[in-house]
C-alpha cells in the first residue's frame, strides 16, 4: 500500500499542485505578475480523505516506509542513518503536536526541516495538506529539489510549499472573491509602491526627494508588519500624523489600481483566513523556516494555516535574528510557547560546519546576551586553529593587514600555497574597494565572487563616463550619460543621434546640437529635454 495515493473521487483527474512563483530575495521582494488567474485547482476546502491505493508507477513509493527499515534501498533506512539522536528526535516527534526545532548554524536544521516533511509523508500525510514556509526563494527551491529527491517530484510538487507571500498570493487567487476581493488583483513592486508614495509626498511637498520617500515606504511596511491600519489609533505609537495621512492615501491609490503591495498579501490573506477558516480545514501540518525572521503577521498566519489541527514544527535561531529593521520579532518564539502551552523544545546542539576554536569564539560573544535562550552548541570537529583578532583603525589599515598576512603565508609555505588558496569574506560587497586596491598595489590577482571588480561597476562606469564628459564633450562617453539619470533622451533618439555622427564624422556632441537646430529629426519634447541636456554643460 502506498501511504500518499490519493483518492478523491472529485479531483481524481487532476492534480493539485501547483508551481511556486515566488521571488523573495534578502534585500528586494518580486513576485511575477500576471493578468491570468492560476487554472491548477488547489488548495480543496474540504478535508482531503487519506484513504489508500497501491500505485507502483507512482513516484511517491520514494516516501519513507517505516514498515521496511531492513531495506538498504529504503528511503526510511537511509534518512535514519543520516540523522543524530537529536534530529532523530526532532523528526519523528508525534504528528499532533507544536514543535520547537532551535538549530543554530551549522547544526543541520535544513536537512532535519525536511527529513520532518519526509515523515508527516510516511504517516500518511497528503503532501497537498502540509505548509511549508522558507524565507527566501532560494531556499523554498532547494527544499523542494531536495524532498523531490527522497520522494519524487510528483509527491514534492503537491507540497504548499514557499515564502508567506507566495504561499499567502495562492490563497488569495482562489479564494479572494470569499472576501469580495478582486480576482485581477496584480502585485506592486518596490518601484510602484515608492512610486505612489514619491507622488503623495510630493502633491504636499515639491521638495520632497526620493530618500524621504523610502523612509516613508520603510514606516508604512513596518506599520504594514505590525497588522496596524492608518485608521488605529495605535499607529500613533510608531510615527506621526502626518505618515498616517501619507499611509492613508498610499492605500487608496493601490485600491484605485487593484493592486495589493507585498505586505498587502499577507495581510489580506490574514483577513481571508480569520473570516473563512474552511479555506485551510484540509491542513494537518505547517513547518515554518528560519522561524526567528517572521513578523506578527507571519506569526498570526502560522496560526491560521493551522487552525484546524494546530499542528506545528518552527526550526530557527533567536541567536542568528538579524531582522528587526524589518519589523521580525524574535521574540515569536516565546509568543508560540505562551500560545501553545504544549509546545515541546528539541536543541540541535552538534555543530558540523565549525572548528572547535570558532564556535567557542562565536558563543563567547553571543552568550553576553543576558536575555538570550540559553542552549548549548558542542564541534563535531576538532578544535583547530585559533581564530585571530585584528583591530584596525580603519578600512585602509585592515585591507592592508590582510594583504601583507597573505603574503606572509605565501612565503611561510614555500611553494606550497598560491594566492588563489585564499579566500577573504567581506559582510558587504561594497567593502571590498580597500581590499581591491591593496592586492592591486601589491600585484596580486584577485577574483570578486558573487560581485564586480570595483572599476567594473555601474556606478562606477557611470561616474566616469560622466568626468570624460567634464573633460571633453566631445568624448565618445556623452551617449552613456545622455539619458542616465533619465532626460527623456531615449534609445530611439541615442540611435538617431549615432547614425548622424557616424554618416557625418561628427562627434556626438555636434549631433546633438544639429538636432537643435532642425539638421536631425527630432519632435518638440526630444529636442526640450536636448537643450536641458546642453544647458548643464
Amino acid at each position: 500500500m502506498d501511504p500518499l495515493r490519493h483518492n478523491a473521487p472529485s479531483q481524481s483527474a487532476k492534480d493539485s499542485s501547483f508551481e511556486v512563483e515566488d521571488v523573495y530575495e534578502d534585500d528586494e521582494l518580486t513576485l511575477r505578475q500576471s493578468n491570468d488567474m492560476v487554472q491548477a485547482d488547489v488548495f480543496p476546502l474540504q478535508e482531503q480523505r487519506q484513504t489508500v491505493s497501491p500505485s507502483p508507477s507512482d513516484d511517491s513509493r520514494a516516501v519513507l516506509d517505516q514498515k521496511a527499515p531492513h531495506r538498504s534501498s529504503s528511503p526510511t533506512h537511509r534518512l535514519r542513518l543520516s540523522l543524530n539522536e537529536l534530529q532523530l528526535q526532532a523528526v519523528t516527534f508525534p504528528l499532533k503536536s507544536q514543535l520547537q526545532i532551535l538549530a543554530g548554524p551549522g547544526t543541520g536544521k535544513t536537512k532535519t526541516l525536511i527529513s520532518r516533511v519526509i515523515f508527516l509523508l510516511s504517516q500518511g500525510v497528503h503532501p497537498s495538506n502540509i505548509i511549508v514556509t522558507t524565507f527566501t526563494v532560494k531556499a523554498a527551491n532547494e527544499m523542494r529539489e531536495r524532498i523531490a529527491a527522497m520522494v519524487g517530484p510528483s509527491v514534492a510538487s503537491r507540497l504548499v510549499l514557499g515564502t508567506f507571500h507566495s504561499i499567502a498570493r495562492k490563497y488569495l487567487i482562489k479564494y479572494g472573491h470569499l472576501i469580495g476581493f478582486p480576482t485581477g488583483f496584480q502585485i506592486a513592486d518596490e518601484a510602484d509602491a515608492l512610486h505612489f508614495i514619491h507622488g503623495i509626498l510630493k502633491d504636499a511637498d515639491p521638495e520632497s526627494d526620493k530618500n524621504y520617500s523610502r523612509r516613508a515606504r520603510n514606516v508604512i511596511s513596518n506599520l504594514k508588519s505590525r497588522a496596524i491600519q492608518p485608521s488605529s489609533l495605535k499607529a500613533l505609537e510608531y510615527t506621526t500624523q502626518d505618515m498616517i495621512k501619507v499611509y492613508s492615501l498610499y492605500q487608496d491609490k493601490l485600491a484605485e489600481a487593484n493592486l495589493l503591495d507585498f505586505d498587502d498579501l499577507l495581510l489580506k490573506c490574514m483577513e481571508l483566513l480569520r473570516t473563512n477558516p474552511m479555506v485551510v480545514s484540509n491542513i494537518q501540518a505547517v513547518l515554518v523556516d528560519e522561524f526567528q525572521d517572521t513578523n506578527i503577521v507571519q506569526y498570526e498566519l502560522m496560526k491560521l494555516f493551522a487552525s484546524r489541527r494546530s499542528n506545528i514544527t518552527i526550526v530557527g535561531d533567536p541567536d542568528q535574528s538579524i531582522y528587526a529593521f524589518r519589523a521580525a520579532e524574535s521574540t515569536n518564539l516565546m509568543r508560540m510557547r505562551h500560545d501553545f502551552k504544549d509546545t515541546s523544545v528539541v536543541s540541535l546542539e552538534e555543530n558540523y560546519r565549525s572548528s572547535g576554536h570558532i564556535l567557542n569564539a562565536a558563543l563567547a560573544v553571543i552568550m553576553q546576551d543576558a536575555d538570550r535562550i540559553q542552549k548549548t552548541v558542542l564541534p563535531n570537529h576538532d578544535e583547530g586553529h585559533m581564530p585571530v583578532f585584528f583591530p584596525a583603525r580603519n578600512p585602509y589599515i585592515e585591507a592592508r593587514h590582510i594583504v601583507r598576512e597573505v603574503q606572509r603565508l605565501v612565503d611561510l609555505g614555500c611553494g606550497m600555497l598560491k594566492p588563489h588558496d585564499f579566500a577573504i569574506l567581506v559582510r558587504s560587497a561594497r567593502l571590498t574597494r580597500p581590499i581591491e586596491s591593496e592586492l592591486t598595489k601589491v600585484g596580486i590577482d584577485y577574483r570578486i565572487v558573487g560581485g564586480f571588480r570595483f572599476w567594473e561597476r555601474e556606478e562606477i562606469k557611470l561616474l566616469v563616463n560622466y568626468l570624460a564628459v567634464v573633460k571633453s564633450r566631445r568624448s565618445p562617453a556623452l551617449l552613456d550619460i545622455i539619458n542616465n539619470p533619465r532626460r527623456g533622451i531615449g534609445s530611439v533618439m541615442q540611435a538617431a543621434l549615432l547614425n548622424h555622427a557616424n554618416a557625418y564624422q561628427v562627434p556626438i556632441w555636434d549631433a546633438i546640437l544639429r538636432a537643435i537646430d532642425g539638421q536631425v529629426r527630432v519632435n518638440a519634447r526630444v529636442k526640450a529635454s536636448l537643450k536641458e541636456f546642453r544647458r548643464d554643460w
